[in-house]
């Protein structure tokens, strides 16, 4: 059996002996233990990459990742929207989106809910424009049209001539609506009188004393049928107003007639300046009816010819041509037309004893606006007792 030999007593290339450990190196068997850092690298670090490369965060022990909330203006949009607030409806709607946008949550979906609602209103609101306008915004008779209805005014605040439709319903309504004098209108300042200054008489005194200043203003050719056709108004001064000095009263006309006189429906035609306002007698009576009286003042009854009467209609007819003949040569043309008639009547035998022919003709004005009526009457010395003209 061979012994190995000894080992020699002096080694051929004797160790140096060892450096002092640099810090943090193992001094020990224990710490020289391999570690993760001495182990061999992965798979996944084959590629080179240092697993200290972007590390995951991890999660905080015991805290979860808190979700956004809901957007408070995409709540807002939807809701005002729903009930047709459309303008603030919009409004939030955009402040939620740049909102999300920017800044990330939820809502966007209840933004575009607010934005449809408000298209839908916006669209029923025009449909119902297309389909209704008429009858929703038209004017109602006698009145002005309510879709300018920012443009009406105060009476008090138009000029004398100057014209308006004003409600014919309503006589205490201050409110006018101005329209051009030979357009379709209603009603005309007439005069602006100013009452006498001291101190404030009272509502009843003051009504009053308005009243009288309005109906010594009233145009002469009006003043026949304001009773039956006009509706005499007055605005006026209110206390406070009196007490800064201004005492200015608006007299004003409004038409309530049936129109015959001055246009169709509830209009004037022109101003009152330039109007004829032909009693209503002058066109409702015919041939044989006996009138109580002939007067442009009122409306003469009709009454039973067997009663004590003034007048009695002979014939009504209508002149011819366009220029005024003038009074005279009027008065002629008249004369012989119902003289014409009374012969149809009569014979040559006309007019019985007791009576004697008359006429009414209109006058240049009553012409230039298309007037042509004549209306040939007979009376007597004192007041008719029977009928002398047969009726038609």
């Amino acid at each position: 059996m061979t012994t190995p030999p000894p080992p020699d007593d002096v080694p051929d290339d004797p160790a140096p002996a060892p450096a002092s450990a640099p810090p943090g190196a193992p001094t020990s068997d224990a710490d020289s233990t391999p570690g993760p850092a001495d182990a061999a690298p992965s798979a996944d670090d084959a590629d080179g990459t240092s697993p200290t490369d972007d590390p995951e965060p991890s999660p905080i022990e015991g805290e979860r990742p808190v979700r956004a909330g809901t957007n408070g203006f995409a709540i807002a949009a939807l809701v005002t929207g729903a009930v047709g607030l459309v303008l603030f409806a919009i409004a939030f709607a955009v402040a939620a989106l740049v909102q999300i946008r920017r800044r990330g949550g939820r809502g966007r979906g209840l933004a575009l809910g607010g934005l449809g609602a408000s298209a839908a209103w916006i669209a029923a609101a025009v449909i119902i424009a297309v389909l209704f306008g008429d009858s929703l915004f038209s004017a109602g008779e006698g009145e002005a049209d309510p879709r300018r209805r920012d443009a009406y005014v105060l009476s008090s605040t138009l000029k004398v001539g100057d014209c308006f439709t004003a409600q014919t319903r309503d006589s205490a309504d201050p409110n006018v609506f101005p329209s051009p004098c030979d357009s379709p209108h209603n009603g005309e300042v007439v005069a602006k009188p100013t009452l006498p200054d001291g101190p404030f008489p009272g509502a009843g005194r003051l009504a009053a004393q308005a009243a009288a200043l309005c109906k010594e203003r009233t145009p002469d050719n009006v003043k026949r049928v304001v009773n039956d056709d006009f509706d005499a108004r007055a605005e006026l001064p209110k206390r406070k107003d009196w007490e800064h000095g201004k005492r200015t009263v608006t007299c004003t006309l409004v038409y309530v007639g049936e129109g015959k006189y001055v246009g169709e429906g509830l209009a004037l035609i022109t101003p009152l300046s330039r109007a004829v306002i032909t009693p209503r007698h002058e066109a409702m009576f015919e041939q044989g009816e006996c009138l109580e009286k002939w007067d442009d003042s009122m409306t003469p009854p009709v009454v039973d010819c067997d009663r004590p009467h003034k007048f009695q209609v002979l014939a009504t007819y209508k002149l011819q041509g366009k220029e005024y003949p003038g009074g005279e040569k009027l008065q002629k043309t008249a004369s012989k037309g119902c003289a014409k008639r009374a012969a149809d009547i009569w014979g040559r035998d006309s007019p019985p004893d007791g009576v004697y022919r008359t006429f009414s003709t209109p006058t240049e004005q009553e012409w230039r606006i298309g007037y042509r009526d004549v209306y040939c009457l007979i009376a007597g010395n004192g007041l008719l007792k029977r009928s002398f003209v047969p009726k038609k």
